[in-house]
């Protein structure tokens, strides 16, 4: 503290313009003589204070809660003993650290943002680094180079590098490098994030993710551009473009899915359009308009399409249930399935499946299969024990060019 100190005491009122030296709050209210009182000093808090307008000083310490009901600058601000700031203007800090709770009714410009307990910004904000211990609610835009909130993030519009938040993260639009949360996270816009990483649940509009990875479910209400997604439970989204999508139950997509890699579902996959992919792999049946595998399309039960399904290795697992044509390199049906329409270089058919139309090269009709359509082959054909045909088996020169 400085040889000269303006105090004002618990109780008092004072009216100040200027203050050559340090000023100590020690409970009253500071009238600011001309809408704002400059210290060339530093401010002591030592209890609870106003300042009724604009206070700009070298820096602020103590323990008591302070309330400017103007603009407040500082280059650092250090709060201590659980006090609390309020600043009903613009807050400006190289350095801010208050232990309770922060409020800013105007614009925020800090470099470094220490909050214990709940900040809450109502103006635009911009930082470099920002934490807080319980929640930050940020009323218009955020910008920061890095934030972490052990509890709640609630902010209308993001722009940060990388944000990490304990609990729960809700925002209208955000654009981020990196996004963990531990908890839900829920974007109802814009998105674009480089990597996010979410323990439960992700809920996100439409925009970009260049990987994800959610533990729970992910969803979005708009098209979502990505390039690796990974989720270990449930995936809806209303239409996706990327390269690859692994998910360990259930995937709902209401309109299209086009992916340059693979598709890995554990469980059932419902598509509401078109589905491309490298390779398709759904432990339980998949629906889609068509399905398009540039390798490999397998199924652990039905695949059901409306123009069909075409891929180089299509498999189809026991007792499936195939609705729309199939057409592939090599075609593999497992016992007690029902196909319609196959057309397939190489077919073997299971033991007990039935089929309408088969078209092959080669191909292998397995015991007591039904075939209620033709059989056309131009190489070779393999028929069980038991086998019932609606029409002898053909071998003609060329076969009928396939639906897809």
């Amino acid at each position: 503290m400085s040889d000269f100190a303006q105090r004002v005491e618990r109780g008092q009122s004072v009216t100040l313009s200027d203050v050559d030296g340090d000023l100590v709050l020690e409970g009253g209210v500071v009238i600011p003589a001309t809408g704002i009182v400059t210290v060339r000093g530093d401010v002591h808090v030592k209890q609870r204070s106003v300042v009724k307008g604009s206070l700009k000083a070298e820096s602020v310490r103590g323990d008591g809660d302070l309330q400017v009901e103007g603009d407040f600058e500082a280059e650092e601000v250090r709060l201590g003993d659980g006090a609390s700031l309020e600043v009903r203007g613009t807050l400006k800090s190289a350095s801010v650290d208050v232990p309770n709770q922060l409020e800013v009714g105007g614009r925020t410009e800090v470099g470094d943002m220490r909050v214990g307990g709940t900040a809450v910004l109502s103006g635009e904000a911009a930082a470099e680094d920002v934490k807080v211990g319980g929640k930050l609610r940020a009323s218009s835009t955020l910008k920061a180079e890095d934030i972490k909130v052990g509890g709640t993030l609630e902010v209308k519009a993001l722009v940060c590098e990388d944000v990490t938040v304990g609990g729960s993260l809700k925002a209208e639009t955000i654009d981020a490098e990196g996004v963990n949360v531990g908890g839900t996270a829920r974007i109802t816009g814009e998105t674009k994030i480089g990597e996010l990483e979410v323990g439960g649940t992700a809920e996100v509009g439409n925009g970009t993710i260049e990987d994800a990875r959610v533990g729970g479910t992910l969803s979005s209400s708009g098209e979502i551009t990505f390039k690796d997604v990974d989720v270990g439970g449930h995936v809806s989204l209303a239409s996706g473009r990327g390269e690859s999508i692994s998910v360990g139950g259930t995937l709902e997509v209401s309109h299209d899915l086009a992916l340059d890699d693979d598709l890995d579902a554990g469980g059932t996959a419902k598509i509401g359009g078109d589905l491309k992919a490298g390779d398709i792999s759904v432990g339980g049946g998949l629906e889609a308009a068509s399905a398009l595998a540039k390798g490999k399309l397998e199924t652990g039960r039905d695949l059901v399409t409306v123009r069909g399904s075409k891929a180089n290795d299509v498999e189809i697992g026991r007792r499936g249930r195939v609705k729309g044509p199939i057409v592939g390199k090599r075609v593999r049906i497992r016992d007690g399935a029902v196909a319609e329409d196959i057309h397939a270089e190489d077919l073997w058919l299971g033991d007990r499946c039935s089929a309408r139309d088969i078209y092959t090269r080669r191909g292998e009709i397995g015991n007591g299969c039904v075939v209620s359509g033709r059989v056309l082959y131009t190489e070779a054909l393999r028929l069980g024990r038991d086998v019932s045909l609606a029409f002898q088996p053909e071998k003609v020169m060329e076969l009928p060019s396939p639906p897809l």
